[in-house]
Protein backbone atom coordinates (compact mmCIF):
# COMPACT_ATOMS: atom_id res chain seq x y z
CA UNK A 1 0.00 0.00 0.00
CA UNK A 2 1.36 3.39 -1.02
CA UNK A 3 0.91 6.22 1.50
CA UNK A 4 1.81 9.88 1.04
CA UNK A 5 1.47 12.87 3.37
CA UNK A 6 0.89 16.46 2.29
CA UNK A 7 1.20 19.28 4.83
CA UNK A 8 -1.77 21.63 4.45
CA UNK A 9 -0.56 24.02 7.13
CA UNK A 10 1.31 24.12 10.46
CA UNK A 11 -1.32 21.98 12.14
CA UNK A 12 -3.01 20.11 9.31
CA UNK A 13 -2.00 17.31 6.93
CA UNK A 14 -3.69 15.19 4.26
CA UNK A 15 -2.92 11.47 4.13
CA UNK A 16 -3.46 9.87 0.71
CA UNK A 17 -3.18 6.16 0.08
CA UNK A 18 -3.66 3.63 -2.69
CA UNK A 19 -4.61 0.01 -2.05
CA UNK A 20 -3.61 -2.51 -4.74
CA UNK A 21 -6.50 -4.67 -5.85
CA UNK A 22 -4.56 -7.84 -4.96
CA UNK A 23 -4.13 -6.72 -1.33
CA UNK A 24 -7.77 -5.72 -0.94
CA UNK A 25 -9.17 -8.83 -2.62
CA UNK A 26 -6.82 -10.99 -0.58
CA UNK A 27 -7.99 -9.41 2.69
CA UNK A 28 -11.64 -9.85 1.72
CA UNK A 29 -11.07 -13.46 0.64
CA UNK A 30 -9.33 -14.33 3.92
CA UNK A 31 -12.13 -12.74 5.93
CA UNK A 32 -14.80 -14.59 3.94
CA UNK A 33 -12.91 -17.85 4.46
CA UNK A 34 -12.70 -17.21 8.19
CA UNK A 35 -16.43 -16.49 8.30
CA UNK A 36 -17.15 -19.70 6.38
CA UNK A 37 -15.18 -21.78 8.86
CA UNK A 38 -16.86 -20.28 11.90
CA UNK A 39 -20.42 -19.54 10.83
CA UNK A 40 -23.27 -21.74 11.99
CA UNK A 41 -26.16 -21.75 9.54
CA UNK A 42 -29.27 -23.91 9.50
CA UNK A 43 -29.22 -26.56 6.77
CA UNK A 44 -25.43 -26.67 6.46
CA UNK A 45 -22.73 -28.53 8.31
CA UNK A 46 -20.20 -26.33 10.16
CA UNK A 47 -17.48 -25.28 7.75
CA UNK A 48 -19.44 -26.38 4.66
CA UNK A 49 -21.60 -23.33 3.98
CA UNK A 50 -21.30 -22.51 0.23
CA UNK A 51 -19.10 -19.57 -0.68
CA UNK A 52 -21.90 -17.75 -2.49
CA UNK A 53 -24.09 -17.96 0.62
CA UNK A 54 -21.29 -16.51 2.78
CA UNK A 55 -20.72 -13.79 0.18
CA UNK A 56 -24.40 -12.87 0.08
CA UNK A 57 -24.79 -12.93 3.86
CA UNK A 58 -21.53 -11.32 5.03
CA UNK A 59 -19.88 -9.80 1.94
CA UNK A 60 -20.90 -6.13 2.41
CA UNK A 61 -20.01 -6.14 6.10
CA UNK A 62 -16.63 -7.83 5.47
CA UNK A 63 -15.76 -5.32 2.73
CA UNK A 64 -16.58 -2.40 5.05
CA UNK A 65 -14.39 -3.98 7.69
CA UNK A 66 -11.54 -4.42 5.19
CA UNK A 67 -11.83 -0.78 4.07
CA UNK A 68 -11.70 0.39 7.69
CA UNK A 69 -8.66 -1.83 8.30
CA UNK A 70 -6.76 -0.36 5.33
CA UNK A 71 -7.63 3.19 6.46
CA UNK A 72 -6.27 2.35 9.92
CA UNK A 73 -3.09 0.88 8.40
CA UNK A 74 -2.65 3.96 6.20
CA UNK A 75 -2.96 6.18 9.26
CA UNK A 76 -0.42 4.14 11.24
CA UNK A 77 2.01 4.05 8.30
CA UNK A 78 1.72 7.80 7.75
CA UNK A 79 2.39 8.51 11.43
CA UNK A 80 5.37 6.17 11.67
CA UNK A 81 7.06 7.11 8.39
CA UNK A 82 6.59 10.87 8.78
CA UNK A 83 6.85 11.18 12.60
CA UNK A 84 3.48 12.91 12.69
CA UNK A 85 2.28 14.20 16.05
CA UNK A 86 -1.43 13.71 15.53
CA UNK A 87 -4.04 15.12 17.88
CA UNK A 88 -7.64 13.98 17.87
CA UNK A 89 -8.96 11.42 15.42
CA UNK A 90 -8.69 11.43 11.61
CA UNK A 91 -11.86 12.45 9.79
CA UNK A 92 -12.77 9.66 7.41
CA UNK A 93 -16.06 9.14 5.56
CA UNK A 94 -15.96 5.36 5.23
CA UNK A 95 -19.30 5.25 3.44
CA UNK A 96 -17.88 7.39 0.63
CA UNK A 97 -15.17 4.80 -0.13
CA UNK A 98 -16.60 2.41 -2.74
CA UNK A 99 -13.82 0.27 -4.31
CA UNK A 100 -14.53 -0.95 -7.83
CA UNK A 101 -14.36 -4.69 -8.32
CA UNK A 102 -10.97 -5.80 -9.64
CA UNK A 103 -9.32 -2.36 -9.51
CA UNK A 104 -6.89 -0.51 -7.28
CA UNK A 105 -8.58 2.11 -5.14
CA UNK A 106 -7.46 5.31 -3.50
CA UNK A 107 -8.71 7.62 -0.80
CA UNK A 108 -7.49 10.32 1.57
CA UNK A 109 -8.29 11.90 4.90
CA UNK A 110 -7.08 14.85 6.95
CA UNK A 111 -5.46 14.81 10.37
CA UNK A 112 -4.81 17.56 12.91
CA UNK A 113 -1.23 17.95 14.08
CA UNK A 114 0.35 19.31 17.21
CA UNK A 115 1.77 22.77 16.59
CA UNK A 116 5.54 23.11 16.29
CA UNK A 117 6.54 25.31 19.22
CA UNK A 118 9.94 26.96 19.42
CA UNK A 119 10.54 27.28 23.12
CA UNK A 120 11.88 30.53 24.48
CA UNK A 121 13.07 31.04 28.06
CA UNK A 122 10.97 28.96 30.42
CA UNK A 123 13.41 28.23 33.26
CA UNK A 124 14.59 30.67 35.88
CA UNK A 125 11.74 33.12 35.35
CA UNK A 126 11.71 35.82 38.05
CA UNK A 127 8.53 36.15 40.08
CA UNK A 128 7.78 37.83 43.38
CA UNK A 129 6.33 35.86 46.25
CA UNK A 130 3.03 36.99 47.77
CA UNK A 131 3.11 34.54 50.66
CA UNK A 132 1.73 36.20 53.79
CA UNK A 133 2.45 35.38 57.41
CA UNK A 134 -0.28 33.89 59.56
CA UNK A 135 -1.47 36.45 62.11
CA UNK A 136 -2.97 35.69 65.51
CA UNK A 137 -6.43 37.08 64.60
CA UNK A 138 -6.52 34.64 61.66
CA UNK A 139 -5.95 31.74 64.01
CA UNK A 140 -8.68 32.92 66.40
CA UNK A 141 -11.07 33.46 63.49
CA UNK A 142 -10.29 30.01 62.09
CA UNK A 143 -11.10 28.37 65.45
CA UNK A 144 -14.44 30.21 65.60
CA UNK A 145 -15.22 29.32 61.99
CA UNK A 146 -14.43 25.71 62.76
CA UNK A 147 -16.97 25.74 65.57
CA UNK A 148 -19.60 27.06 63.18
CA UNK A 149 -18.75 24.41 60.58
CA UNK A 150 -18.88 21.61 63.13
CA UNK A 151 -22.15 22.78 64.68
CA UNK A 152 -25.01 20.30 64.61
CA UNK A 153 -28.74 21.10 64.36
CA UNK A 154 -31.24 20.65 67.18
CA UNK A 155 -34.95 21.48 67.09
CA UNK A 156 -35.44 25.16 67.92
CA UNK A 157 -38.67 24.54 69.82
CA UNK A 158 -40.65 27.48 71.24
CA UNK A 159 -37.72 29.85 70.82
CA UNK A 160 -38.23 29.72 67.08
CA UNK A 161 -35.67 29.95 64.32
CA UNK A 162 -32.56 31.92 65.35
CA UNK A 163 -30.82 34.26 62.89
CA UNK A 164 -27.99 31.75 62.48
CA UNK A 165 -30.31 28.75 62.45
CA UNK A 166 -31.48 26.38 59.75
CA UNK A 167 -34.96 25.45 58.57
CA UNK A 168 -36.52 22.78 56.40
CA UNK A 169 -39.20 24.58 54.45
CA UNK A 170 -41.46 24.84 51.44
CA UNK A 171 -40.74 27.94 49.37
CA UNK A 172 -43.32 29.36 46.97
CA UNK A 173 -43.15 32.32 44.61
CA UNK A 174 -46.39 34.17 44.06
CA UNK A 175 -47.40 36.68 41.40
CA UNK A 176 -50.49 38.18 42.99
CA UNK A 177 -52.46 35.14 44.14
CA UNK A 178 -50.93 32.81 41.53
CA UNK A 179 -48.28 30.33 42.68
CA UNK A 180 -45.70 30.29 39.87
CA UNK A 181 -42.97 28.21 41.54
CA UNK A 182 -42.86 25.70 44.38
CA UNK A 183 -39.86 24.02 46.00
CA UNK A 184 -40.42 21.71 48.96
CA UNK A 185 -37.92 20.25 51.40
CA UNK A 186 -35.39 23.08 51.00
CA UNK A 187 -32.77 23.90 53.62
CA UNK A 188 -32.79 27.65 54.18
CA UNK A 189 -31.24 30.08 56.63
CA UNK A 190 -32.30 33.59 57.61
CA UNK A 191 -28.79 34.73 56.66
CA UNK A 192 -29.08 33.40 53.09
CA UNK A 193 -32.01 35.04 51.28
CA UNK A 194 -33.81 33.37 48.44
CA UNK A 195 -33.49 35.07 44.99
CA UNK A 196 -35.11 38.47 44.63
CA UNK A 197 -35.35 39.24 48.37
CA UNK A 198 -33.59 41.98 50.32
CA UNK A 199 -31.16 40.23 52.71
CA UNK A 200 -32.11 42.22 55.82
CA UNK A 201 -35.84 42.06 55.12
CA UNK A 202 -35.56 38.31 54.53
CA UNK A 203 -33.67 37.79 57.80
CA UNK A 204 -36.13 39.86 59.81
CA UNK A 205 -39.09 38.01 58.29
CA UNK A 206 -37.74 34.51 58.89
CA UNK A 207 -36.10 34.90 62.32
CA UNK A 208 -38.17 33.48 65.15
CA UNK A 209 -40.36 31.33 62.89
CA UNK A 210 -41.67 28.16 64.55
CA UNK A 211 -42.58 24.79 63.12
CA UNK A 212 -45.63 25.07 60.86
CA UNK A 213 -45.56 28.87 60.63
CA UNK A 214 -45.84 30.72 57.31
CA UNK A 215 -43.80 33.85 56.62
CA UNK A 216 -43.99 36.10 53.55
CA UNK A 217 -41.34 38.37 52.07
CA UNK A 218 -41.60 40.90 49.25
CA UNK A 219 -39.47 39.95 46.25
CA UNK A 220 -38.59 40.90 42.67
CA UNK A 221 -38.65 38.16 40.05
CA UNK A 222 -35.14 37.45 38.70
CA UNK A 223 -34.14 38.74 35.25
CA UNK A 224 -33.67 35.17 34.00
CA UNK A 225 -36.98 33.80 35.33
CA UNK A 226 -38.56 31.36 32.88
CA UNK A 227 -41.73 33.44 32.51
CA UNK A 228 -40.62 36.49 30.58
CA UNK A 229 -43.64 38.62 31.55
CA UNK A 230 -42.70 38.33 35.25
CA UNK A 231 -39.02 39.27 34.99
CA UNK A 232 -38.24 42.29 37.11
CA UNK A 233 -41.81 42.40 38.43
CA UNK A 234 -42.74 42.49 42.14
CA UNK A 235 -43.93 39.30 43.80
CA UNK A 236 -44.07 37.47 47.09
CA UNK A 237 -41.96 34.70 48.57
CA UNK A 238 -44.04 32.52 50.88
CA UNK A 239 -42.11 30.26 53.25
CA UNK A 240 -43.78 27.44 55.18
CA UNK A 241 -41.43 26.24 57.92
CA UNK A 242 -41.58 22.48 58.34
CA UNK A 243 -38.91 22.25 61.02
CA UNK A 244 -36.83 25.02 62.63
CA UNK A 245 -33.40 24.21 64.02
CA UNK A 246 -30.82 25.99 66.12
CA UNK A 247 -27.18 25.21 65.46
CA UNK A 248 -25.27 23.90 68.46
CA UNK A 249 -21.49 24.40 68.25
CA UNK A 250 -19.07 21.73 69.54
CA UNK A 251 -17.52 22.18 72.97
CA UNK A 252 -13.91 23.35 73.33
CA UNK A 253 -12.98 19.83 74.31
CA UNK A 254 -14.55 18.41 71.16
CA UNK A 255 -12.65 20.93 69.00
CA UNK A 256 -9.35 20.07 70.70
CA UNK A 257 -10.04 16.38 70.17
CA UNK A 258 -10.71 17.02 66.48
CA UNK A 259 -7.16 18.36 66.10
CA UNK A 260 -5.54 16.03 68.59
CA UNK A 261 -4.58 19.05 70.74
CA UNK A 262 -3.75 18.74 74.43
CA UNK A 263 -4.92 22.25 75.39
CA UNK A 264 -5.98 25.58 73.86
CA UNK A 265 -2.38 26.69 73.24
CA UNK A 266 -1.62 23.45 71.41
CA UNK A 267 -4.85 23.85 69.42
CA UNK A 268 -3.74 27.27 68.19
CA UNK A 269 -0.35 25.87 67.19
CA UNK A 270 -1.98 23.12 65.14
CA UNK A 271 -4.51 25.48 63.57
CA UNK A 272 -1.69 27.87 62.66
CA UNK A 273 0.19 25.03 60.96
CA UNK A 274 -2.91 24.15 58.93
CA UNK A 275 -3.38 27.77 57.85
CA UNK A 276 0.30 28.11 56.95
CA UNK A 277 0.19 24.95 54.85
CA UNK A 278 -2.94 26.12 53.07
CA UNK A 279 -1.33 29.50 52.33
CA UNK A 280 1.81 27.83 51.01
CA UNK A 281 -0.22 25.57 48.71
CA UNK A 282 -2.32 28.49 47.45
CA UNK A 283 0.81 30.55 46.82
CA UNK A 284 2.42 27.69 44.93
CA UNK A 285 -0.68 27.38 42.75
CA UNK A 286 -0.68 31.15 42.14
CA UNK A 287 2.99 31.11 41.12
CA UNK A 288 2.46 28.17 38.79
CA UNK A 289 -0.54 29.86 37.20
CA UNK A 290 1.35 33.15 36.74
CA UNK A 291 4.38 31.42 35.25
CA UNK A 292 2.24 29.55 32.73
CA UNK A 293 0.38 32.76 31.86
CA UNK A 294 3.71 34.50 31.21
CA UNK A 295 4.86 31.68 28.96
CA UNK A 296 1.60 31.69 27.02
CA UNK A 297 1.99 35.42 26.49
CA UNK A 298 5.52 35.02 25.10
CA UNK A 299 4.91 31.96 22.90
CA UNK A 300 2.85 32.46 19.74
CA UNK A 301 1.78 29.49 17.64
CA UNK A 302 -1.15 28.32 15.57
CA UNK A 303 -3.72 25.82 16.77
CA UNK A 304 -5.38 22.94 14.88
CA UNK A 305 -8.55 24.65 13.69
CA UNK A 306 -10.60 21.46 13.53
CA UNK A 307 -9.68 20.50 17.10
CA UNK A 308 -10.38 24.05 18.28
CA UNK A 309 -13.80 24.03 16.62
CA UNK A 310 -14.59 20.70 18.26
CA UNK A 311 -13.63 22.08 21.68
CA UNK A 312 -15.85 25.13 21.16
CA UNK A 313 -18.84 23.04 20.12
CA UNK A 314 -18.37 20.72 23.09
CA UNK A 315 -18.43 23.70 25.47
CA UNK A 316 -21.55 25.10 23.81
CA UNK A 317 -23.31 21.74 24.02
CA UNK A 318 -22.51 21.62 27.74
CA UNK A 319 -23.88 25.15 28.12
CA UNK A 320 -27.09 24.06 26.38
CA UNK A 321 -27.48 21.16 28.80
CA UNK A 322 -27.00 23.49 31.77
CA UNK A 323 -29.62 25.91 30.44
CA UNK A 324 -32.03 23.04 29.89
CA UNK A 325 -31.44 21.76 33.43
CA UNK A 326 -32.07 25.27 34.77
CA UNK A 327 -35.52 25.29 33.15
CA UNK A 328 -34.76 27.63 30.25
CA UNK A 329 -37.47 27.33 27.55
CA UNK A 330 -36.26 25.17 24.66
CA UNK A 331 -36.88 27.86 22.04
CA UNK A 332 -34.61 30.32 23.90
CA UNK A 333 -31.66 27.94 24.45
CA UNK A 334 -30.02 28.29 20.97
CA UNK A 335 -30.03 32.09 21.21
CA UNK A 336 -28.53 32.11 24.70
CA UNK A 337 -25.92 29.50 23.74
CA UNK A 338 -24.85 31.59 20.75
CA UNK A 339 -24.12 34.55 23.01
CA UNK A 340 -21.50 32.37 24.73
CA UNK A 341 -19.66 31.37 21.53
CA UNK A 342 -16.98 34.06 21.67
CA UNK A 343 -16.19 33.33 25.33
CA UNK A 344 -16.18 29.58 24.63
CA UNK A 345 -13.71 30.07 21.79
CA UNK A 346 -11.41 32.22 23.90
CA UNK A 347 -11.46 29.68 26.74
CA UNK A 348 -10.84 26.80 24.33
CA UNK A 349 -7.93 28.62 22.72
CA UNK A 350 -6.30 29.26 26.09
CA UNK A 351 -6.83 25.65 27.16
CA UNK A 352 -5.34 24.18 23.97
CA UNK A 353 -2.38 26.58 23.99
CA UNK A 354 -1.62 25.63 27.59
CA UNK A 355 -1.92 21.93 26.74
CA UNK A 356 0.47 22.06 23.77
CA UNK A 357 2.96 24.28 25.58
CA UNK A 358 2.96 21.93 28.58
CA UNK A 359 3.51 18.91 26.32
CA UNK A 360 6.42 20.63 24.57
CA UNK A 361 8.14 21.54 27.85
CA UNK A 362 7.54 18.03 29.18
CA UNK A 363 9.25 16.51 26.13
CA UNK A 364 12.15 18.95 26.41
CA UNK A 365 12.67 18.10 30.11
CA UNK A 366 11.83 14.41 29.73
CA UNK A 367 8.96 14.67 32.19
CA UNK A 368 6.91 11.49 31.87
CA UNK A 369 3.78 10.01 33.38
CA UNK A 370 4.57 6.57 34.77
CA UNK A 371 2.33 3.68 35.76
CA UNK A 372 3.17 4.54 39.37
CA UNK A 373 1.87 8.08 38.79
CA UNK A 374 -1.38 6.74 37.39
CA UNK A 375 -1.77 4.29 40.26
CA UNK A 376 -1.13 6.99 42.84
CA UNK A 377 -3.74 9.19 41.16
CA UNK A 378 -6.29 6.38 41.31
CA UNK A 379 -5.49 5.88 44.99
CA UNK A 380 -6.05 9.58 45.66
CA UNK A 381 -9.35 9.68 43.78
CA UNK A 382 -10.56 6.52 45.54
CA UNK A 383 -9.67 7.91 48.98
CA UNK A 384 -11.36 11.24 48.21
CA UNK A 385 -14.57 9.49 47.16
CA UNK A 386 -14.44 6.74 49.78
CA UNK A 387 -14.42 4.11 47.02
CA UNK A 388 -12.35 1.06 46.13
CA UNK A 389 -9.44 1.65 43.75
CA UNK A 390 -10.70 -1.12 41.50
CA UNK A 391 -14.10 0.61 41.19
CA UNK A 392 -12.48 3.90 40.25
CA UNK A 393 -10.22 2.20 37.69
CA UNK A 394 -13.19 0.42 36.11
CA UNK A 395 -15.14 3.68 35.89
CA UNK A 396 -12.22 5.52 34.26
CA UNK A 397 -11.80 2.65 31.82
CA UNK A 398 -15.46 2.60 30.79
CA UNK A 399 -15.55 6.40 30.40
CA UNK A 400 -12.23 6.49 28.49
CA UNK A 401 -10.80 8.94 31.02
CA UNK A 402 -7.29 7.57 31.44
CA UNK A 403 -5.86 9.81 28.70
CA UNK A 404 -7.37 12.83 30.41
CA UNK A 405 -5.93 11.69 33.73
CA UNK A 406 -2.46 11.38 32.20
CA UNK A 407 -2.74 14.90 30.74
CA UNK A 408 -3.70 16.33 34.12
CA UNK A 409 -0.80 14.56 35.87
CA UNK A 410 1.63 15.78 33.21
CA UNK A 411 0.40 19.36 33.55
CA UNK A 412 0.92 19.26 37.33
CA UNK A 413 4.45 17.95 36.79
CA UNK A 414 5.29 20.74 34.34
CA UNK A 415 3.73 23.40 36.57
CA UNK A 416 5.77 22.16 39.53
CA UNK A 417 8.92 22.07 37.39
CA UNK A 418 8.37 25.68 36.29
CA UNK A 419 7.87 26.80 39.90
CA UNK A 420 10.85 24.90 41.26
CA UNK A 421 13.11 26.29 38.52
CA UNK A 422 11.82 29.88 38.85
CA UNK A 423 13.61 32.69 40.69
CA UNK A 424 11.14 33.46 43.47
CA UNK A 425 11.98 36.67 45.31
CA UNK A 426 10.60 38.10 48.54
CA UNK A 427 8.46 41.24 48.23
CA UNK A 428 10.37 44.51 48.55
Amino acid sequence: MQVTVEKLGPCQAKVSFTVPKEEFQGAVKRALGEAGRNVRMKGFRPGHVPHQVIERQFGPEIRRGAIEDFVRKAFQQAVEQNSLKVVGHPRVDLEAIQPLEGADWSSNFEVSLRPEIELGTYKGIAIESELEQVLDPEVDSAVESLKVQQAHPEPAGDAGLPEDGLALAKVEWLAGDEIVLTRDGLRISPQTPTPGCDPQVFQNALAGAKDGEVRTVAMTFPADFERENLRGQPGTTRITVTQAYRMVPPTDEEVRKLFGASDDADLKVKVREKIEQAKIENEQMRIERKLLEQLLATHTFELPTVLLDQQVEARLQEAAKELEAAGTPADRIPEQVETQREAARKTSEQGLKALFLVQTIAEKENLLVSKEDMRAELDTIAARNNAAVEEVAEYYKKQNLFDQMAIEILERKVRRFLRESAQITEPR
